[in-house]
């Protein structure tokens, strides 16, 4: 069944065939969960988010259209679920901050222990380049951010980018480069590259 194409296992599952659905789920879960990781930036959440993307796969295979790659369809799943997540998540953490900031840090009850074999000064580095890149990462429409995530973090090419997002590869390069040049420009101060065009 390995050499089946991704149409020939979908007729198969709908015709009932749990094994072929199985050898879909193989084919494509490290995709998906690169594809949702991209959106949610936590690893558990993407592991959560993809289970759900292929509940909802074979609950939803008879409305497969034939003439759509499986790829396609399968990922713009994986990133409308992962969107959602991420926007529900981002609330969730704003009120949670609001909630709890006067308790947990204006009364300072917390309390940073160094650990071993971390250089602090690093790690507050790495941690604070992390932020600021998700920061500049949220600043960026939300299909500049899908192409940088699409291209930069699950690696697809121009034509996947095109085929999962439905759009031309001239709009895939145009929204890329300026997905680009906006990051840069949000990253700008916090990295000091002055060499960065406008």
């Amino acid at each position: 069944m390995d050499n089946l194409s991704d149409e020939q296992l979908v007729i198969n599952i709908q015709a009932g065939d749990r094994s072929a659905f199985e050898q879909l789920y193989w084919r494509y879960k490290d995709r998906v969960i690169g594809v949702v990781y991209g959106v949610v930036h936590d690893r558990q959440d993407a592991l959560e988010i993809t289970q759900e993307v292929f509940v909802r796969i074979y609950k939803n295979i008879d409305k497969f259209q034939p003439n759509t790659r499986f790829f396609t369809w399968a990922h713009r799943i994986a990133y409308n679920l992962a969107v959602d997540k991420y926007r529900r998540k981002k609330i969730a953490k704003e009120v949670e901050f609001d909630g709890d900031y006067q308790k947990n840090f204006a009364q300072n009850e917390v309390e940073l222990k160094p650990s071993l074999d971390i250089n602090p000064e690093m790690a507050c580095e790495r941690s604070e380049l992390r932020d600021k890149i998700s920061s500049a990462m949220a600043e960026l429409s939300e299909k500049q951010r899908t192409i940088i995530t699409l291209r930069e973090v699950d690696g697809l090419s121009y034509e996947e980018i095109a085929s999962v997002l439905d759009i031309q590869i001239g709009t895939v390069m145009s929204r890329l480069h300026y997905a680009r040049l906006n990051l840069q420009n949000y990253l700008r101060q916090y990295l000091d590259c002055p060499d960065v065009k406008k």
